[in-house]
């Protein structure tokens, strides 16, 4: 079976773009996590925080495509440029027809929506909308948008499983690589910040309320404290290719792809499982030939619900026991929607290369299943890594990580 690899990453998030850097800012304990003044400005909204990108300059994407794209796809757009420049790609291989791009978000951009919706119900006229509306609300928009600035004429697909997106891209790169129908996948996911965001966790009872006054101490995953959801925005792109088509062109290998799990609770739209969560990690256990054993960090979904950090803890336990460290990211970033994933996945990179185990940011009082949750940053040999992402519909997405 062809190997497959990540060879460029690119970033946009609370703490900057630097993958580097970002990693540096999460072992200082830097928090993304701000005061957002207009969801005071909504009837009725709980949410008082989240966690922004701040200092993007959207004018270094050329006019002629930024007219259709919403902020999530700019993002997702200027994440790409990066990954494509780390991996060093030939730019001219990307019409190939071997090049692909698997890139969602949540939905497609919730400001344009309303923005929509607004001019059409106040006026009962389409006479205001711009025509590049739709562009920016159908739900493919980012991966559409990417294959149209770089010029990718091969397979494009958007996955739309919210917190699952990008690492649900990764699992179908991986597939389509090993299938042979692609040589390089742009794979990830991008969100943005908004009121709608925020409220539609408010209105499900998951989001966390208050603490504009305290911004840095939420969320809190896996603490006793914990009471919510922050939402977050931004993009995260890896680059994935085909070991021996990457070597062959003097690539450098930044991790092995070596096991995707999912799974369907099939219970509950929002209320997760923890049996669903184990049978998305124990299939990507069997799909990278590993037991738990083989694995020496979890990066968890924890988002820092009462409910979902609880399954998930409970979960990691029956599959890892007691001694693989595990830790959360939700701290540092929010909650980035159908970025995390990517995010995430970066951060488990740095934390291979360095041999660093990130502790979960605002986690002073566990009271979930007894699983090892490191306070400060551990030095530890990271062979082999798990990055899971839990999604409303239970929907439960596994990926395994290798050193190179």
């Amino acid at each position: 079976m062809r190997r497959v690899v990540i060879t460029g990453v690119g970033l946009v998030s609370p703490l900057g773009s630097d993958v580097g850097a970002v990693f540096d800012a999460v072992l200082a304990g830097r928090s993304g996590v701000v005061k957002v003044p207009v969801f005071a400005s909504v009837d009725d909204l709980g949410a008082r925080i989240g966690a922004p990108v701040s200092g993007f300059e959207p004018a270094k994407i050329p006019r002629k495509y930024r007219r259709s794209m919403s902020r999530m796809v700019q993002y997702a757009v200027s994440a790409t440029a990066d990954a494509l420049a780390s991996a060093r790609y030939p730019a001219d291989q990307l019409g190939s027809g071997r090049v692909a791009v698997v890139a969602g978000s949540t939905t497609g951009s919730p400001d344009a929506m309303q923005e929509f919706w607004k001019e059409f119900l106040e006026t009962n006229s389409i006479r205001g909308i711009s025509s590049t509306s739709f562009l920016r609300v159908m739900s493919h928009t980012v991966a559409s948008h990417i294959a149209l600035v770089y010029g990718v004429t091969g397979h494009v697909q958007s996955p739309g499983c919210a917190c699952a997106v990008s690492n649900q891209a990764v699992g179908i790169a991986a597939d389509l690589i090993r299938l042979g129908r692609a040589d390089m996948v742009i794979a990830g996911g991008a969100d943005e910040l908004s009121v709608l965001s925020a409220a539609t966790f408010d209105v499900v009872m998951a989001g966390c309320r208050g603490h504009e006054d305290a911004p840095h101490t939420r969320p809190a995953p896996f603490d006793r404290s914990r009471d919510g959801v922050v939402c977050a925005e931004g993009a995260s792109i890896v680059i994935v290719e085909e070991r021996e088509a990457a070597l062959a062109r003097g690539a450098t290998i930044l991790a092995e792809v070596l096991g995707y799990g999912e799974s369907c609770d099939a219970t509950h739209m929002s209320s997760p499982e923890p049996e669903g969560m184990e049978a998305a990690m124990q299939r990507s256990l069997a799909d990278a030939g590993l037991s738990a054993e083989d694995i020496a960090y979890v990066c968890a979904h924890a988002t820092g619900t009462v409910v979902g950090d609880a399954a998930e803890a409970r979960a990691m336990e029956h599959v890892f026991g007691t001694e693989v460290p595990v830790s959360s990211l939700k701290g540092h970033f929010g909650h980035m929607l159908a970025a995390c994933g990517g995010c995430e996945i970066l951060m488990c990179i740095e934390a291979m290369r360095r041999g660093i185990v990130p502790p979960t940011l605002n986690l002073e009082d566990p009271d979930v299943a007894p699983i090892h949750l490191p306070r400060l940053p551990l030095p530890r040999s990271l062979p082999r890594v798990m990055t899971n992402n839990f999604a409303f519909g239970g929907i439960n997405a596994s990926l395994i990580l290798g050193k190179p």
